[in-house]
């Protein structure tokens, strides 16, 4: 089994969402899984553009806030280090910044050990995502890290910019 396993430079995280709506986080099955998996590390990912957390997600911003805060609390409680990734967050803050800020506020209170920037569409161009980076790493001291996709053919680009402003570790998407 791969929990078992050691490893020189790597850590094996486990994945999932911030708790679902109107679920207390104690009975959401994916953030029992988390535990239940044995591992030191979880990321869990949770909306920041305020359009997906009201038309894909349903629900209310400030619930998803509380979803953030909560997920990130328990976890936390738990002995893991929890990293957040910040999903479409190069969208949210282009669409609207104090709820994509809110978000990253809730987590970083909440004690996440990382703050993930997601270009999840992949989308942004170099220039926008040093910019927001640079924004975001005056404001907070929690380490950042950069999730980008290729949608757009900018992602190594787009990585190598966010390290330049200071994102501290590069998550790879490959398909």
């Amino acid at each position: 089994m791969v929990r078992q396993m050691e490893f020189k430079h790597s850590r094996i995280a486990a994945f999932s969402s911030t708790r679902r709506p109107g679920t207390s986080v104690k009975q959401d099955g994916n953030i029992q899984a988390l535990l239940e998996a044995g591992v030191k590390t979880a990321t869990i990912f949770g909306k920041s553009w305020d359009f997906h957390v009201l038309k894909a997600l349903e629900t209310s911003l400030e619930e998803n806030l509380a979803m953030v805060r909560e997920t990130v609390v328990f976890l936390k409680e738990a002995g893991l280090e929890v990293i957040f990734d910040a999903e479409h967050f190069f969208d949210g803050f282009k669409h609207n910044p104090d709820y994509a800020w809110r978000v990253l506020e809730a987590a970083a209170e909440a004690g996440a050990d990382w703050l993930v920037l997601c270009d999840t569409n992949g989308g942004s161009l170099p220039w926008e995502v040093e910019d927001i980076v640079r924004a975001v790493r005056e404001r907070f001291d929690t380490p950042l890290a950069i999730h980008v996709h290729n949608d757009g053919g900018c992602a190594v680009a787009n990585s190598l910019a966010a390290v330049r402003a200071g994102c501290v570790q590069v998550q790879g998407t490959i398909n």
